[in-house]
């Protein structure tokens, strides 16, 4: 019986090790989106600037966080993409993430995945539901268009990526939408 067990320990192990990191394996792709379900968050960055048509633009964006032990995971995911990319969290010491943001690359790489790999088994369906709500109205180009881009807003402040706090209010970022000049000028402290 101990000898049995003590093959089994060495087949598997060779296993194991051979297979560790390989992003064609099936099982360590599951592997990968168990640790999506863990780990990441879909989010949408809503930034602010006067250039944009109506002061607002929203960005999709899919990471991956862990200790720095786990940083072959997270390359893991870059190669996996082809795109991306893993850096140091901003005042987290010893923690990195693995980035990739936008519609376009999203849709190419990260939605496939989900969907074959954490959807299926996921616990986090309704937040995954508007996230890929906002990345096709993305792609659709509603974020042209006034009314539309309100709704994604709405939308995308019901996301709440591991309890973030956004920098500014849904009623402040309305507010740019619907009034994007007089909003810059009052931040720039510009009187009419």
């Amino acid at each position: 019986m101990n000898n049995n067990i003590s093959s089994l320990k060495k087949n598997q192990q060779g296993t194991i090790n051979k297979n560790k990191y390989d992003i064609k394996n099936p099982n360590y792709l599951y592997f990968l989106g168990g640790f999506v379900e863990g780990e990441s968050s879909n989010s949408v960055s809503i930034s602010v600037n006067k250039n944009f048509k109506f002061g607002v633009n929203l960005q999709p964006v899919f990471n991956v966080s862990q200790h720095e032990n786990g940083l072959k995971i997270l390359n893991s995911f870059k190669e996996l993409f082809g795109t991306g990319s893993v850096v140091e969290k901003s005042g987290s010491p010893n923690i990195w993430v693995y980035t990739l943001k936008g519609y376009k690359q999203i849709i190419e790489h990260v939605i496939p995945f989900l969907e074959t790999y954490v959807q299926p088994f996921s616990c986090k369906k309704d937040e995954y539901n508007i996230f890929i709500s906002l990345v096709l109205n993305s792609a659709a180009g509603h974020q042209k268009n006034k009314d539309t881009l309100i709704e994604m807003v709405k939308l995308a402040y019901k996301l709440q990526g591991k309890g973030k706090v956004r920098k500014r209010t849904l009623d402040e970022v309305l507010e740019i939408i619907n009034d994007k000049t007089t909003y810059f000028k009052k931040i720039e402290g510009i009187d009419e």
